[in-house]
């Protein structure tokens, strides 16, 4: 069957079924002659397992795991459900300030800093609110799938979200440290100024700084 209609008895729009592909959880048969993708019956009830995990708030990338057997779904589930009763608890204190602020019609400056002192407190005794956390979400995201997702030796880190942090966390700062290093070794008189090193420093710096930058911008 041709993707419209895969589109059609899954739910799905065309272009959601195409990212599933390009994200490899996908592999339909491309006909010798015309190139065209031929779905099968096993590839709408692939599509429809994965929408499943998907309304769980499975990661992609863990789906992949999933489906190649990679993981064991009753690891992933329980994981999951701990990570959603973790969102539960952040978001009760996210409703109660919601209301707070409705009740007093508004965010003005008489009341702005009381609400942030309201925040503090709860929070000091233990009541969850959403984390500002953009960029340092934006770094782990940008690493895991532009730079390990695609390496053997890492790929497997995806299946837990707090190695994949550390992992991206670790590799910037080992990026820095490098060079930072190397200047200190030449300044403190253990070794000499490198600048072949240093342009190699900076060639890596500047390509994933770039990569990094460029993902930001089309977000």
């Amino acid at each position: 069957m041709r993707i419209g209609e895969v589109a059609k008895r899954t739910g799905l729009n065309v272009s959601n079924v195409r990212f599933y592909e390009r994200k490899g959880l996908l592999a339909p048969v491309r006909e010798e002659e015309s190139n065209y993708r031929e779905y099968s019956e096993g590839d709408v009830l692939r599509i429809k397992e994965i929408l499943i995990y998907r309304k769980m708030g499975i990661s992609v990338e863990t789906i992949d795991l999933l489906l190649n057997h990679q993981v064991e779904l009753r690891d992933v589930l329980i994981r999951q459900k701990k990570e959603l009763e973790e969102q539960i608890t952040n978001l009760q204190g996210a409703m109660e300030l919601c209301d707070l602020v409705l009740m007093e019609q508004g965010i003005d400056e008489e009341h702005i800093d009381r609400y942030l002192d309201y925040v503090h407190r709860e929070e000091e005794k233990g009541k969850g609110f959403s984390e500002i956390t953009e960029l340092l979400d934006d770094i782990n995201e940008y690493t895991q799938n532009g730079v390990f997702y695609y390496r053997p030796m890492t790929s497997w880190l995806i299946r837990w979200p707090w190695a994949t942090r550390i992992l991206s966390i670790c590799f910037w700062i080992g990026i820095l440290a490098l060079p930072t290093h190397h200047l200190i070794e030449v300044f403190t008189g253990k070794e000499e100024f490198s600048v072949i090193l240093m342009l190699m420093y900076a060639v890596i710096i500047g390509v994933y700084g770039y990569g990094f930058w460029k993902y930001r911008k089309n977000k």
